[in-house]
């Protein structure tokens, strides 16, 4: 039997997140969301220097793309590669893209793969405008749109009613307020993490801290102007605990979660390039870090956002480290209450987590988030000189994605993805 290899991550893009909104049109509403990621792996190309010959499969995660092509696994291959490269289209909900880089990771592992790229993409502002809630009658709404061939996407099966909370279906602020009184978590201690979010975040645009992960791109302002951009559009460096408080609760009579607490949808792509290490040492790329260990978790629907926490003690438990052994953290802020949980589950300093803000403000681009997660803290490790990270994510329906990673001392002191001329 083949001797399992040690897989690396050689580099990392994404695009600027733009909002995901019909109603208030973002930098990126008018483009395909495959279009985007066509702009993410041509600077990976273009980064690493590899020929596109080389790369033996493609990963997507997108679950939602609506109007588009199908398979967007093999459609961004095509789009990106030879004919000869495979593949593959993953749907977890908002882990597809970290799933998809972890089945990648397995293939390498086991020697049936060489070099993948995992990514994802979505397009929120795409999404068809659901027409249901919790009583409508889904056979029925389901016969019509057949008959007329006006089908919706996400019509559930009615039977899921009879073994999930029927708010955690319709939607997922409902989610967010059960994990909230299931750990008691108040509103305060919400907003003040969303406050920090968008404060982290806007100080690290200010210093340059994204400029090698975020490729400027073409987009679309609000007054129609098409210029160059190279920032997340929904972050806000004017806010103040005083706003936040201010706000009304969004999911329920008396509730704790608000807009500001919740994440933002946004438009964008984002993708990894994995290999084995010694096939980084072959051809001369310095690695951004060595794959650990990675999770995999499942929990009650109803509070979905906790899947992050058990998926990130799956992925700790099989690293053989303890959660303080870990130098950074980075999990997906669906809503405020995700990584509040975590860190009080595992003993995490709120100072070592999403240090430089997250989705509650970066914004959350579905398909694409699980991979932005690991590769915004790989990144920010590498500019820190630090050694173990963990990027985790929660997803719809209440499933849960997690990885370990090591930055170690490699063959070459200097990184070969800072060094893009």
């Amino acid at each position: 039997m083949a001797q399992v290899r040690e897989v690396v991550m050689v580099d990392f893009a994404r695009t600027p997140w733009g909002r995901g909104s019909q109603k208030r049109p973002g930098f990126f509403s008018h483009m395909r969301g495959d279009d985007l990621t066509i702009i993410v792996i041509e600077e990976l190309f273009k980064r690493t220097k590899l020929d596109k010959s080389m790369i033996d499969e493609v990963t997507m995660g997108s679950p939602n793309q609506s109007g588009e092509q199908a398979n967007p696994g093999r459609s961004v291959a095509l789009l990106t590669c030879p004919f000869e490269t495979r593949g593959l289209s993953v749907d977890r909900a908002c882990t597809s893209s970290m799933a998809g880089a972890h089945f990648g990771i397995m293939a390498i592992q086991l020697g049936i793969e060489d070099i993948v790229i995992s990514g994802g993409y979505e397009s929120c502002s795409h999404f068809p405008i659901p027409l249901w809630t919790f009583d409508t009658d889904m056979e029925k709404m389901m016969e019509e749109a057949i008959a007329t061939g006006a089908t919706s996407r996400g019509l559930p099966n009615p039977k899921l009613w009879d073994i999930v909370d029927t708010g955690a279906m319709i939607g997922m602020g409902i989610t967010a307020e059960n994990l909230a009184d299931k750990f008691n978590i108040e509103r305060e201690e919400m907003d003040q993490w969303a406050l920090r979010s968008n404060l982290r975040a806007a100080a690290a645009y200010k210093n340059g801290w994204f400029k090698d992960e975020i490729i400027p791109c073409e987009g679309k302002l609000s007054d129609g102007t098409v210029k160059i951009v190279d920032y997340d559009e929904d972050v806000r460096p004017d806010t103040t605990i005083e706003k936040l408080r201010e706000l009304p609760t969004l999911y329920k009579e008396n509730g704790k979660v608000t807009a500001a607490s919740s994440s933002k949808q946004s438009d964008g792509a984002g993708a990894g390039v994995f290999m084995p290490k010694e096939k980084a040492r072959e051809l001369g790329l310095v690695p951004m870090c060595t794959i650990r260990s990675i999770g995999w978790a499942a929990c009650d629907p109803s509070i979905m956002g906790y899947s992050a926490t058990l998926a990130t003690k799956e992925a700790i438990g099989r690293s053989g480290l303890k959660p303080s052994d870990i130098n950074l953290w980075e999990t997906n802020e669906a809503f405020a209450v995700v990584p509040i949980v975590l860190c009080k589950e595992l003993g995490v300093d709120y100072d070592k987590m999403n240090v430089n803000g997250d989705a509650l403000c970066i914004g959350h681009a579905i398909g694409a988030s699980g991979i932005r997660v690991l590769g915004t803290l790989v990144h920010e490790m590498n500019r820190r000189g630090v050694r173990y990270g963990c990027a985790s994510i929660c997803g719809g329906f209440g499933q849960g994605t997690a990885t370990v990673v090591e930055v170690e001392d490699y063959w070459d002191g200097h990184r070969s993805w800072l060094n893009h001329d």
